[in-house]
């Protein structure tokens, strides 16, 4: 790293001392300026290029490239010197990257001027040979010298792995070459109708940064989907085995009333465990589909909670206590009665789910301008911070290792999350880590 940072300080003195002596005028100032501008900006924002292998490509050496070309190596220099000074410095790299970016920009702007500087002829032939040449300079020198240090730091030979890096980078080399032949071809024409070339490159950025997200989040839905087969392959057959077994031992005629039982309730609970998988995998299939109907009426929101609790409390483990806490008078809330009780029934059991050590759980119902807002707090496990932005995401699970011992699919939160929007509300949590969680929604008032 020190041979390239010490080299590229020293090509920014010379570009810098050269630069100065030359007096450059009015027009160049200019024109330099708006080069500069738009590879600190290209180098701010990289464009993503699918199936590249080195992820994303800043234009910035299309800029670079055009002004060791238009104006000289020294310009290139400076202008390949400040960019990736500004960019690097506002995403504050630690000091010594800065210093090897610095330095490995300036010596291939220095190359590619130079290789700019050997086509002679300023007709269309020639100004296209000059840019492709000294885009080439630049990106074998920038290739080579990054390779360089990577193969020194692990104790590798340099040629694998360069040819490894020309070969990763051979895509984006292709497509910066072409866009640094036509920004020097309609610069030459006029500055102006080159500025005409900023529009579709901003634009080319802005599609690939958003087709690249997309694939991101595609990946992202692929890979919790396989994730969530797994899960729930292992959720489905923990309970059917209990089951099996449960089933088989009460076929024994020799089992007394307390064994029998104790394999009934093993089996109710087991069911009733099948059940709610099955429920979520449906509800979450429909909410992806569409075609899940909404119907707002007029419900009583507390009736609703009563009843869920109710039937809580009769599969509720030991050491966990459940209360609902209501106003007076609560308004009647208009919601689809449906959902509202697969809400809560999520809730509830996602509060029991995450309380291993038992603990009170409380629903609360109140109103709030205009909305009547539902509450479930528990003094279970609680959700780091840095979980709490995605908790409500598809697939998402707060424990996807067991190392707590709690079990899920993912997709309990995703519905609250799409039934409640359905139903025009909002839902969110406050949670701290060892004290509990409180998810809260709220729906509006019934007229």
């Amino acid at each position: 790293m020190v041979p390239v940072a010490s080299g590229g300080l020293v090509a920014t003195a010379a570009a810098a001392w050269s630069f100065a002596t030359a007096g450059p005028s009015g027009a160049t100032l200019a024109g330099l300026a708006a080069l500069l501008a738009a590879a600190v900006l290209a180098e701010a924002f990289p464009v993503p290029i699918e199936g590249v292998a080195v992820g994303a490509t800043s234009l910035a050496n299309v800029f670079i490239v055009a002004t060791a070309v238009i104006y000289g190596w020294a310009p290139a220099v400076l202008v390949a010197f400040l960019a990736i000074s500004v960019v690097e410095i506002a995403r504050r790299r630690p000091p010594i990257r800065l210093i090897f970016n610095m330095g490995l920009y300036s010596l291939a702007s220095g190359a590619a001027g130079l290789a700019a500087s050997g086509a002679t002829d300023e007709d269309l032939l020639g100004l296209s040979i000059a840019a492709f040449s000294a885009s080439a300079a630049f990106w074998l020198v920038d290739v080579i010298l990054l390779a360089a240090v990577v193969a020194r730091s692990s104790d590798e030979r340099l040629v694998p792995y360069a040819w490894h890096y020309v070969f990763w980078t051979a895509i984006p080399f292709a497509i910066m070459a072409s866009l640094a032949v036509l920004l020097v071809v309609l610069w030459d024409l006029s500055p102006l109708i080159a500025l005409v070339l900023i529009a579709p490159m901003v634009a080319i950025a802005l599609y690939q940064r958003s087709v690249q997200h997309s694939l991101d989040r595609l990946r992202e839905l692929d890979r919790l989907k396989d994730e969530f087969v797994a899960v729930a392959s292992h959720e489905l057959r923990t309970p059917l085995a209990a089951v099996y077994g449960a089933a088989i031992t009460l076929r024994h005629q020799d089992l007394d009333a307390k064994a029998r039982d104790s394999m009934l309730d093993l089996i109710f609970q087991e069911s009733h465990r099948l059940a709610r998988i099955v429920n979520d995998v449906l509800w979450a299939s429909q909410l992806e589909s569409g075609r899940l109907g909404t119907n707002i009426e007029k419900c009583d929101g507390v009736e609703l909670a009563d009843e869920v609790l109710a039937e809580a409390k009769a599969r509720l483990p030991d050491g966990a206590s459940l209360e609902l806490v209501a106003s007076d008078p609560v308004p009647a809330v208009a919601a689809d009665a449906e959902k509202l009780r697969r809400v809560l029934v999520n809730l509830v059991d996602n509060a029991v789910k995450y309380s291993p050590d038992g603990g009170r759980i409380r629903v609360e119902i109140d109103s709030a301008n205009g909305h009547v807002r539902f509450a479930v707090q528990d003094e279970g496990l609680g959700i780091p911070d840095s979980e709490q932005e995605r908790i409500f995401d598809k697939f998402h699970r707060l424990d996807p290792n067991l190392q707590r011992g709690v079990s899920g699919t993912g997709l309990g939160l995703y519905i609250c999350r799409e039934l409640v929007l359905q139903m025009n509300g909002r839902i969110w949590v406050e949670s701290k880590v060892g004290t509990g969680s409180r998810f809260s929604f709220e729906l509006p008032v019934a007229d």
